[in-house]
């Protein structure tokens, strides 16, 4: 079923623009948190094993933590009036101020603290709940359901800050590289590692703050007669069956992208970069693989979300059999990665690995689009059956999936770098652990990046195949919100 874009609807380069730029702060930052927290407690902070024991026990104390606090932030958030700048947009704001501060603040711990566990855990513990709290409150599609109706038009809300997110993960794939030039003037790589984050999250979060101003809400549905109340999260899983399937998906297939984030950097560090005999790395030959490795997977994952929107047409405009496809796609990269490492050709092949998180990050970009689409039918879907806007919390399951899973990655990691006595040496960044312990622990790590996610994507292909919703369904909800929006007289 056809529907006339609307000039109420209609996007133009001045929502692109500020969608992308409000995205900023959240991208980066949650790129930093995923891709080098573990090594920063371990490597730059000066705690070794015990960073990672830190890193591994808050990120899954922080998870119990969400399980209560993300419905109450969800409850907030639609519970928020109508006002002239949005019923959601001031949230925005204080998202903002709470990733910066929690961000840099984190990857600043005081050298004099190292020494000091007690002082550490406060520093650390506070500030990460600083963070999660303000990540918690950016829910992108949130914003993006406000501003159309359309769902055509809604897609180009989507590509803008996905392919910035890309943009600023090839920057952050650079990071090593930019630290060890940082640290030849400073020579402390505790204190470089500090000042560089300091530079990136400060600019990041200046151009959040512009993109926050020219973003408007047009369809907010203003529910003065029915309260909303915590209980209406659980009610959701009752009465929202497309919800339920897609985020039951997701909790498998979340995990593809988190688990192969989580371990390359130390793969490419200690497998390719190291003289194993003596433990001393080559930080020039790691900073250029780290770049490799970044524009291997992160190019992927731009051209994909650029692509998506035109691919989606080759699937009939279904985005749960492209969604599928793309599931399968990510497993056989998975599979790449481990049976190269059994065969034991991986560590000796710096390509074959490249190649290997190649075809998983095509998968997991290309997909983007689709998965977005799905995310704000969601929220569609539960106006259309119960007349109530409950958006906020419909994307708290999928907010509280996404962090699970990453602390469940870094928590993996953490366990093996425990078990082996990780200890590195955070001015020179040599390992000073038993070295006759890195060989298994490589191995550990392409079972987390390779065999892991394989089954992941499998399991996630065959679950979505009961979504509910179909063309016919989808043009019905339209036609509803439309009707609805215009009785409201929304301005």
């Amino acid at each position: 079923m056809k529907h006339k874009t609307k000039k109420k609807d209609a996007i133009g380069f001045k929502e692109c623009f500020g969608t992308t730029a409000l995205s900023t702060i959240s991208a980066m930052s949650g790129v930093l948190m995923s891709t080098l927290f573990m090594q920063y407690m371990t490597d730059y902070a000066g705690l070794g094993a015990m960073g990672a024991s830190l890193a591994t026990t808050l990120l899954f104390a922080a998870r119990i933590i969400d399980a209560v606090d993300d419905p109450i932030q969800g409850f907030i958030m639609d519970s928020g009036k109508k006002t002239k700048i949005g019923k959601y947009k001031p949230f925005f704001l204080i998202s903002i101020i709470m990733t910066a501060i929690g961000t840099t603040c984190l990857y600043a711990l005081p050298s004099g603290f190292a020494s000091k566990p007690v002082l550490v855990v406060i520093w650390v513990v506070f500030f990460y709940l600083v963070y999660d709290v303000g990540s918690s409150f950016y829910k992108d599609n949130l914003l993006f359901r406000t501003m159309s109706n359309d769902v055509n038009e809604r897609t180009k809300l989507v590509i803008g800050p996905r392919v910035w997110t890309m943009v600023l993960g090839v920057v952050a794939s650079a990071f090593t590289a930019i630290l060890v030039m940082v640290n030849q003037k400073i020579g402390n790589y505790h204190d470089s590692f500090a000042l560089l984050v300091l530079i990136i999250i400060g600019i990041s979060a200046a151009l959040s703050l512009l993109g926050w101003l020219l973003v408007k809400e047009r369809h907010v549905v203003d529910d003065e007669t029915d309260k909303v109340k915590i209980s209406d999260f659980f009610e959701l899983f009752k009465t929202n069956k497309p919800m339920v399937i897609f985020y039951l998906k997701c909790i498998f297939s979340g995990f593809i992208w988190t688990l192969v984030f989580a371990t390359p950097t130390y793969y490419i560090k200690w497998g390719y970069c190291t003289d194993l005999s003596t433990g001393v790395p080559n930080m020039e030959l790691f900073a250029m693989f780290s770049a490799v490795s970044g524009m291997m997977t992160l190019v992927p994952l731009l051209l994909g979300a650029a692509l998506g929107r035109v691919l989606l047409k080759l699937f009939k405009n279904n985005p749960i059999r492209m969604t599928c496809f793309l599931l399968i796609m990510q497993a056989v990269g998975g599979g790449v990665l481990f049976v190269a490492q059994i065969l034991g050709i991986l560590q000796k092949s710096p390509t074959l690995f490249f190649v290997g998180m190649f075809i998983i990050a095509v998968g997991v970009g290309t997909d983007f689009v689709p998965q977005s689409v799905v995310e704000m039918e969601i929220m569609d879907y539960n106006i259309y059956k119960t007349g109530k806007d409950r958006s906020a919390l419909t994307m708290v399951a999928g907010g509280f999936i996404m962090k699970a899973q990453n602390a469940f990655a870094a928590a993996i990691v953490g366990a093996v770098l425990v078990a082996i006595g990780y200890q590195v040496d955070s001015v020179t960044s040599e390992y000073v652990g038993e070295l006759s312990s890195i060989p298994s622990m490589l191995n550990w790590f392409i079972v987390i990046m390779g065999l892991v996610p394989a089954i992941l994507g499998v399991i996630s292909a065959l679950i979505l195949r009961k979504y509910p919703i179909d063309d016919e369904e989808r043009g019905r909800m339209r036609a509803y919100l439309d009707r609805k929006n215009e009785n409201e007289g929304e301005e």
